[in-house]
């Protein structure tokens, strides 16, 4: 039976599909529904709802959105020029005054609430200069408000008041390219249809459906039935399977390094306290043949915090070597001649096949007198831990530099230094060259300053760094055009194959 998985599952997806249809089979669970105010929780839902007045281009650059255009008036000062013809899926227009509601709403109790009120944190007064144009004030110099205002999404502030914020995110209005029809299984899925409004109307779907399956083998069972057009979130081992059945692997870097996080505050123990040692863990791990053993090469080994296309990433940053050898000297120099024992706190299903991947650093770090202890994480205890930085005894604990939210290095940078609000690595010196960069208004000089942070800490050293990860979406026949942008599957630019079954 054509739809046996689906039906099997207790899926709620179209029968049979449209060729305008697009049926999605992802991981995560829309837990926050299409909430503006919350974090975007993938699958490209709330991208697909909303728009922002800016845009974090593939190339780390920013570019147009709602606004068209912005400048400085002075260090504080800054002037957006709204989009012309841009109306909600409401039909209200777009106007100056409704984006200053969303942005004064971010400065109210209620907003500095949301997840989102780390990117409007400097804003101290928003007003509209005319029909499409916007004047925010910010409290100092914030070289990345063009940036933080690409991950605040602009909603229509009146059927926002009037429905609260729990009931809007069910039925949320916005200026993209598609409207949330009916949440499906269980809510933790959606069905949306193009919104015949928008300004960036869909090129040819008109129908998304987005079902969650939590196992990546039943995912990918699904799409090979016939049953799915898209499947998200796949292992590396499953390509050699799609390709053997005529479907396709699209696989894509991502500005996120997996790492491990090398402690040195608190009751971290001493020898993580030594950029010696840490420089070591980093010798002695052979990365190049965790990306071609376990990860079938889809993944590239990291060779310092940042991704290329990442703002901050520089080229000429030489990656550490796989040097065991010098690994022990170092090891020796800093006096630790027989190794050392540490715990790492890790939690896996970050990116495929990272449970293997921490077994074979622990591997690699035995062979220099390392003795690494793995401690799996349930995810919420690991998540209240990061929060908290709760570590206990744990020294070291699996970690991602995501870049994936400003394009740029600085907000990882921040995370993982003094300024966090849990830290677990401080280095004080360092807060006066970030808190330049952040002041930096011209792009040439940021980057530079950016660069600079980037070698500091390649130099120091704060974490094992191990993979740039990748995602791999398995694509049906039926599917002739698909595409990424930054972690968001973009519905509005597919188009379907003629025919297709």
């Amino acid at each position: 039976m054509r739809h046996g998985f689906i039906l099997l599952l207790g899926l709620v997806l179209s029968l049979p599909a449209a060729a305008s249809t697009v049926r999605l089979v992802a991981a995560t669970p829309l837990m926050a529904y299409a909430d503006p105010l919350a974090l975007d929780g993938g699958n490209g839902i709330v991208p697909s709802v909303f728009d922002s007045l800016t845009k974090v281009l593939p190339d780390g650059s920013v570019g147009p959105a709602l606004a068209t255009a912005w400048r400085n008036e002075s260090d504080t000062v800054w002037v957006f020029e709204l989009r012309d013809g841009v109306s909600f899926s409401n039909g209200a227009p777009l106007t100056a005054d409704l984006v200053v509601d969303c942005l004064r709403h971010m400065t109210t109790p209620a907003g500095r609430a949301t997840p989102n009120a780390i990117e409007t944190a400097t804003i101290a007064a928003v007003r509209a200069l005319g029909p499409r144009t916007v004047e925010i004030t910010t409290t100092t110099p914030d070289a990345r408000l063009p940036r933080k205002l690409s991950r605040l999404r602009i909603w229509h502030m009146p059927s926002f008041e009037k429905a609260g914020r729990s009931a809007f995110s069910r039925a949320p209005v916005g200026t993209g390219p598609y409207v949330i029809e009916r949440w499906v299984n269980g809510e933790a899925g959606v069905v949306m249809t193009a919104n015949p409004k928008a300004w960036r109307p869909s090129a040819e779907v008109d129908r998304v459906e987005v079902a969650i399956v939590t196992d990546a083998t039943v995912r990918l069972q699904i799409l090979l039935a016939g049953d799915a057009d898209l499947a998200a979130n796949l292992d590396p081992d499953t390509i050699a399977v799609l390709e053997g059945e005529g479907l396709s692997a699209h696989i894509q870097d991502a500005p996120v390094v997996l790492a491990l996080a090398l402690r040195n505050v608190d009751g971290t123990i001493a020898p993580l306290k030594d950029p010696r040692v840490r420089r070591a863990l980093n010798m002695a791990v052979d990365r190049q043949r965790i990306v071609d053993t376990l990860l079938y090469g889809t993944m590239n080994a990291a060779g310092q915090i940042a991704t290329p296309g990442v703002v901050g990433y520089d080229p000429a940053l030489a990656a550490y070597p796989y040097d065991p050898d010098r690994a022990r000297e170092l090891l020796a120099e800093a006096g630790y001649p027989v190794g050392f024992a540490m715990t790492a706190g890790v939690f896996s299903g970050q990116i495929p096949g990272d449970t293997l991947i921490f077994q074979q650093v622990a591997q690699d770090l035995a062979t220099i007198g390392v003795r690494l202890e793995l401690r799996r994480l349930a995810f919420s205890d690991f998540n209240r831990r990061r929060i908290a930085g709760d570590w206990g005894d744990m020294s070291a604990f699996s970690y991602v530099w995501s870049h994936y939210q400003l394009g740029d290095i600085s907000r990882s940078v921040e995370q993982s230094s003094c300024l966090a609000p849990a830290p677990w690595f401080c280095l004080p010196e360092l807060m006066g060259e970030i808190e330049a960069a952040n002041r930096a208004l011209q792009p040439v000089e940021r980057e530079r300053l950016l660069k600079v942070i980037s070698a500091r800490l390649h130099d120091v050293a704060p974490s094992l760094l191990l993979v740039q990860y990748a995602s791999i979406v398995g694509v049906a026949e039926t599917v002739d055009h698909f595409e990424l942008e930054t972690d968001a599957i973009q519905f509005g630019k597919m188009r379907m194959r003629a025919g297709a079954p």
